[in-house]
């Protein structure tokens, strides 16, 4: 299998994430100095004739302690959050460059004008979409309707809610749109193959709850349902259209690119 990455957006993410709280952390550290200084200042004014000194020392320590910096909570729950999509994006690469057979192309973070999808495969059985999440949830999907259930190590329901991206797209139409606006490119030269469309839900603690009317064609804990469904699809790409197929997709992620200069490769 070709690995291409594309563009690495949940890294950069983390990276940046990471280096917020380096930052915060070395402001503590400074903090911490500072402190310690005006502590040994302020000791070493004991004499009677340094009250004065010794009250506004007390004063400016006082102030100091209140100021302190601290870690926010929130940017810890945030990089954990961002960690475990890495890590999960990061073992579906893996699970896919093992178990796949034959002659096989993984671009990573290919992008159009919606948005942009953490895996592209293209192969003999086809060309497929794949978004990535790692949340520890129970998933139901009816059509459009995506949602969740957490739960905590003892079986009680502590969360639920929507699964959708920061547009309001759920999880399935937020693939969906971005397979089919990649459908629309190759048809438009030449080449009308299907885009199948999967999400990947990566955890321990992931599973699948009801499902009605999905709007893509894979739903999978794991990457063994995933790679059921591959094999099972009845396209077969001989290598020339495989080749074309990868050039068109690496062609109209450059132009999107373009167009998109916030996000970094």
């Amino acid at each position: 299998m070709r690995i291409e990455v594309l563009s690495n957006h949940p890294a950069t993410q983390l990276r940046d994430t990471e280096a917020a709280l380096a930052r915060t952390q070395n402001r503590i550290a400074g903090h911490a100095r500072a402190v310690d200084d005006l502590r040994r200042r302020q000791r070493a004014s004991r004499r009677w004739w340094q009250l004065g000194k010794r009250l506004r020392h007390a004063r400016e320590l006082q102030a100091l302690l209140q100021a302190a910096p601290s870690v926010n909570p929130a940017e810890l729950h945030k990089r954990a959050q961002q960690q475990a999509g890495v890590d999960a994006e990061e073992q579906v690469t893996s699970d896919l460059q093992t178990f796949l057979l034959g002659d096989w192309t993984l671009f990573r973070g290919y992008a159009n004008r919606r948005g942009e999808v953490d895996h592209l495969l293209v192969g003999p059985c086809g060309v497929w979409a794949i978004e990535v999440k790692g949340r520890g949830v129970r998933v139901h999907v009816t059509g459009d309707d995506w949602r969740f259930e957490k739960f905590d190590r003892y079986g009680n329901l502590v969360e639920s809610g929507v699964l959708a991206d920061r547009r309001g797209r759920s999880w399935g139409r937020q693939v969906s749109e971005i397979a089919g606006e990649l459908e629309k490119f190759l048809r438009s030269r030449g080449t009308p193959v299907p885009v199948h469309t999967a999400v990947v839900v990566m955890h321990d603690r992931a599973e699948i709850g009801t499902c009605r009317r999905l709007g893509v064609d894979a739903v999978s804990v794991g990457t063994f349902y995933l790679l059921e469904q591959i094999y099972q699809t009845p396209d077969d790409l001989d290598g020339e259209t495989q080749d074309k197929i990868v050039k068109l997709v690496r062609r109209d992620h450059q132009f999107h690119a373009r167009r998109r200069p916030g996000r970094r490769a």
